[in-house]
C-alpha cells in the first residue's frame, strides 16, 4: 500500500485551524481524540501545533488567520488544556508579548562534498536530485523539511533537481542565490568579489538578491513560516538564458548587487558546460582568456607573451592537457611554446 506524506503547507494548516478550535468552547471526547490521533500521525505535527499557539498568543494573531481566511477572534485568552504529549513549550508573558520556546531535534548536519584540481564528480543526492561537480569546487549540501540547501563555497555545479513543490532546491553563493522546485541548472562563483553566474538548461530558477539573512527575532521566524516567499530583489531565468552577478559600489561607496540577463542559443550553452565531459569550448575568446580558463583544471599554468594574448582562438580541447592545447595553438598561430617545470609560455 502507498501512502503519501502530507506537505508541510498543510500540515501547519490543520495545525492553525487546531488552535482556532481550541480558542473555542472546550473539545468533544471525539475532538480530543482526534486531535491526539493527528498529533501522533506526523512527527512534525508537534512543532507545527506549537508555532500555531504562539501565533494565537502574540499581538501578530493576524499573521496567523491568514490561513483560516477570517478575522480574529474577539478573546484569545480562553485556552483549553492539551494532552501532555502534545508539545513541550514554555510560554512568558513580558512587555514585549510571549515568548515560546520549543524544544526539537538539532537539525541534521550538513554533507560536504570537495573536488581536487581537474577532477570532475558526479554525486547522487538522498532526494533523488544530481550534482556533477566541476574542478576545484566545495559544496556543503544540508536538508531540512522545508528546503533543500546547498552552499556553493567555491568553483562551479551543475544540478540537475528532483521536483518537490514542498522543498524548494537552493544553491547559495557569497552575494546571492538561486532557488529552483524541479530543474536543470549550473552555479558559478567568481573567483573573487561575490559574483556569480547562473546558466539554465531546463525549467525556471529564480536568482533572488541577498540569500534571505537568519530571522533577528523568534517572531520573524514565525511569520516566515506563515508568509510565502514574495522576494521581488531578484529575476526569473528560464531555459536557454544565463544571470550575471556582479558586485560594485555605489557613489556613497555602499556596496551594489546587481543581475543582468541574457539569452544564450542552447548550442552555445551546451558548449559552454561541455567541461562536464571533461572537455573545454572556445569560440572566439582571446588567448589570454583561453590560458586562464585552463588555469582551473591543471596545475600547469599558460602564460601568454605580447600580442598573442589577444589573439581569438576557437576549438574544442581536453580540459586536463593544456601541454597539448598550447602546442595545438602554437601551430595554428605560427609563434613558439617553451616548457620550463609547470609553467608553459607561448610567444612570438
Amino acid at each position: 500500500m502507498i501512502t503519501h506524506r502530507p506537505s508541510a503547507k498543510s500540515i501547519d494548516e490543520a495545525a492553525a485551524r487546531w488552535v482556532a478550535r481550541l480558542d473555542g468552547d472546550a473539545l468533544t471526547a471525539d475532538e480530543e481524540a482526534a486531535l491526539a490521533a493527528w498529533l501522533e500521525s506526523d512527527t512534525r505535527c508537534v512543532g507545527a501545533l506549537a508555532r500555531a499557539q504562539a501565533y494565537f498568543i502574540s499581538p501578530r494573531l493576524e499573521l496567523a488567520m491568514r490561513v483560516l481566511r477570517r478575522p480574529p477572534a474577539p478573546s484569545v485568552a480562553k485556552w483549553g488544556p492539551l494532552p501532555r504529549r502534545a508539545f513541550l513549550a514554555g510560554a512568558a508573558a513580558s512587555a514585549l508579548g510571549a515568548a515560546v520556546v520549543i524544544r526539537r531535534p538539532p537539525p541534521a548536519p550538513g554533507r560536504r562534498y570537495v573536488s581536487e584540481v581537474g577532477e570532475v564528480r558526479r554525486i547522487p543526492l538522498p532526494d533523488g536530485s544530481q550534482v556533477t561537480l566541476n574542478t576545484d569546487s566545495v559544496l556543503e549540501v544540508t536538508y531540512s523539511e522545508q528546503c533543500r540547501l546547498v552552499r556553493l563555497l567555491r568553483g562551479e555545479a551543475y544540478f540537475e533537481v528532483a521536483k518537490n513543490p514542498d522543498r524548494p532546491f537552493v544553491v547559495q553563493g557569497p552575494k546571492a542565490q538561486a532557488r529552483a522546485v524541479g530543474t536543470a541548472y549550473a552555479v558559478r562563483l567568481a573567483d573573487e568579489g561575490g559574483g556569480m553566474r547562473v546558466q539554465v538548461t531546463s525549467g525556471r530558477v529564480a536568482v533572488e538578491l541577498p540569500p534571505p539573512a537568519p530571522p533577528a527575532t523568534a517572531w520573524q521566524a514565525l511569520e516566515r513560516l506563515w508568509t510565502p516567499s514574495t522576494a521581488t530583489n531578484g529575476t526569473h531565468v528560464t531555459a536557454n538564458q544565463e544571470a550575471e552577478v556582479r558586485i560594485g559600489h555605489g557613489a556613497a561607496g555602499a556596496e551594489e548587487v546587481q543581475v543582468s540577463l541574457r539569452d544564450v542559443p542552447s548550442g552555445a550553452l551546451g558548449r559552454s558546460l561541455m567541461w562536464r565531459e571533461g572537455l573545454l569550448s572556445f569560440e572566439g575568446v582571446t588567448l589570454a582568456e583561453a590560458a586562464a580558463e585552463f588555469a582551473r583544471y591543471s596545475r600547469q599554468k599558460i602564460t601568454v607573451k605580447g600580442g598573442p594574448a589577444q589573439e581569438r582562438i576557437s576549438g574544442l580541447f581536453a580540459a586536463t592537457d593544456p601541454a597539448g592545447f598550447a602546442r595545438a595553438i602554437a601551430q595554428g598561430l605560427r609563434i613558439k611554446v617553451k616548457r620550463e617545470g609547470d609553467v608553459i609560455t607561448l610567444y612570438k
